[in-house]
C-alpha cells in the first residue's frame, strides 16, 4: 500500500518482499492505481528478484557482444565507454572510467534511480557537459533495458531518473547578412571556384555538413521541381546513417542554384557523391578550411553558420516558419523559432527603414502644407519659431 512521504504519496511495488519500483503522487488514490497497474504487469510477465544478483560489470561484456551488428559503429563505440579500458583499470590512463568502480560492482537488481542520479551528477562534477552525459545515459539505459528483457531486473531504473539539463550559456548563432554572405562567396570563389559553389549551396539550402558529404547525384532531381532529397548523413569519422532527425526530407532548390548543382553533378554516376572537393574526393573539413582560408574568408563564422544563414534568409523572404522547419529537418517548431531571435541584423534593419521612410514622408507632407517646417528635426518636434524673439 502507498506510504506518506512528506506532502506526497509513494506507490511501492514489492516482489518477493523487495521493493523493485516506487513513484510519488499528489493523491493517495493515484498511488493506489499505479500500484495496481504495476502489479498486473508483473503478474502477466513474471519476475524473479534473485536473477538480479549479478554485478553490472559481469553483464556488460555479454550485452556489448550482442550489440555488435545490431547498432551503428558510432553507437557501439559510445556503448563501449561503459566498460573501463585496460589503462583505466591499471591506473595509467588520465581519463576516468565512465562507470566508476562503485557503480560497476552494484548488482543490477540493486541499481536504483538514486544511484543513476548520483552517477549523472558525478559526471557533471567531472566537467562533462550535459549532452555528453546524456549520450552515456542513453547507452546505460539501453543496457538496463536489455537486462529487463533478459529477466535480470523488473524495470529499467534509468527511465525513472530525469536527464541532466544543459545550463551552459548557449553560443549565439551568427548568420551572415545577405551582402556579407555574397562577399564570403566571392572571396572563397577567388581561392577555389568549387568550394565557392559549395558555400553558396550550403548558405542557401541549409544542408548540414554531414548531409552534404553523404548526398549522391541521384538525390538531386529537377522534375517536377528542382530539389534535394536529404536521406543520408555522414559526419566525419562516422559511417553513413539517417539524417539527425531520423527522417528524410526534401529541400527545394531556387532557380539560380540549379546550374551550380549541375556543375557538381556533371560527369558523375547516379550513385556517386554529389558534393565533392575540387579533386573529386569526399568533403573533409581540414581540406576545405585550408583551401578557402576559412578563418579569414568566413568572417569568423563556422560552417554550421551557413545553415543558420539559409534559415534566416528564408524567414526574411517570408517563408512560413513551419515550412522552414521542414526544410531544415527540425523535429520541433520550437527549435526553428530560435531563428526569429537572430534576425536583428536583417529584419530589424529592414523594419527600421520602413519606419524612417514613413516618418520622412510624413514630415515632407507637413512641410509642403506649412512651408516652414524643418524636415531635419526629430519626428514629433517642430522648430521653436519663438526662439530669438524674447519669448524665453
Amino acid at each position: 500500500m502507498p506510504v506518506r512521504r512528506g506532502d506526497k504519496w509513494e506507490g511501492r511495488l514489492k516482489v518477493g518482499g523487495q521493493v523493485v519500483r516506487t513513484k510519488r503522487f499528489d493523491l493517495r488514490r493515484a498511488a493506489v492505481a499505479w500500484e495496481q497497474r504495476q502489479r498486473a504487469t508483473f503478474e502477466e510477465h513474471g519476475y524473479d528478484p534473485s536473477t538480479g544478483r549479478v554485478a553490472v560489470e559481469d553483464l556488460l561484456p555479454e550485452y556489448l557482444t550482442q550489440r555488435e551488428g545490431q547498432v551503428s559503429k558510432t553507437t557501439l563505440d559510445t556503448d563501449r565507454y561503459l566498460m573501463p579500458t585496460a589503462g583505466q583499470l591499471a591506473g595509467t590512463s588520465k581519463r576516468e572510467p565512465v562507470l566508476p568502480l562503485w557503480f560497476r560492482k552494484l548488482q543490477v537488481g540493486k541499481v536504483t534511480s538514486a544511484a543513476i542520479a548520483k552517477w549523472q551528477d558525478d559526471l557533471g562534477k567531472r566537467g562533462l557537459v550535459a549532452s555528453t552525459v546524456i549520450r552515456y545515459r542513453d547507452s546505460l539505459s539501453s543496457f538496463f533495458s536489455w537486462c529487463a528483457s533478459e529477466g535480470y531486473i523488473a524495470f529499467n531504473p534509468v527511465t525513472a531518473t530525469k536527464p541532466p539539463k544543459d545550463r551552459r550559456a548557449r553560443e549565439d548563432m551568427r548568420p551572415l547578412p545577405a551582402p556579407e554572405f555574397d562577399a564570403v562567396v566571392k572571396d572563397v570563389t577567388e581561392l577555389s571556384p568549387v568550394f565557392g559553389d559549395l558555400v553558396l549551396v550550403l548558405g542557401r539550402t541549409g544542408l548540414r555538413w554531414g548531409e552534404a558529404r553523404a548526398m549522391q547525384v541521384r538525390d538531386f532531381v529537377e522534375v517536377p521541381m528542382p530539389m534535394l532529397h536529404v536521406i543520408r548523413n555522414q559526419p566525419e569519422g562516422a559511417a553513413v546513417k539517417a539524417p539527425k532527425s531520423g527522417k528524410g526530407r526534401n529541400v527545394p532548390v531556387p532557380d539560380y542554384l540549379v546550374p551550380v548543382i549541375r556543375r557538381f553533378a556533371a560527369g558523375k554516376a547516379p550513385t556517386n557523391l554529389l558534393f565533392t572537393s575540387p579533386r573529386g574526393a569526399q568533403l573533409h573539413r581540414t581540406s576545405f578550411v585550408r583551401a578557402t582560408n576559412w578563418e579569414a574568408t568566413g568572417r569568423g563564422r563556422t560552417r554550421h553558420d551557413l545553415r543558420h544563414t539559409a534559415a534566416c534568409e528564408w524567414l526574411i523572404q517570408g517563408v512560413p516558419l513551419t515550412t522552414v522547419q521542414h526544410w531544415l529537418g527540425h523535429g520541433s517548431i520550437a527549435i526553428t523559432a530560435r531563428y526569429l531571435h537572430h534576425l536583428g541584423d536583417f529584419a530589424d534593419r529592414a523594419a527600421l527603414e520602413v519606419l524612417n521612410t514613413a516618418a520622412k514622408k510624413s514630415l515632407d507632407e507637413r512641410a509642403a502644407r506649412l512651408g516652414r517646417i524643418d524636415t531635419t528635426a526629430p519626428l514629433g518636434r517642430t522648430p521653436d519659431r519663438g526662439r530669438g524673439r524674447g519669448l524665453g
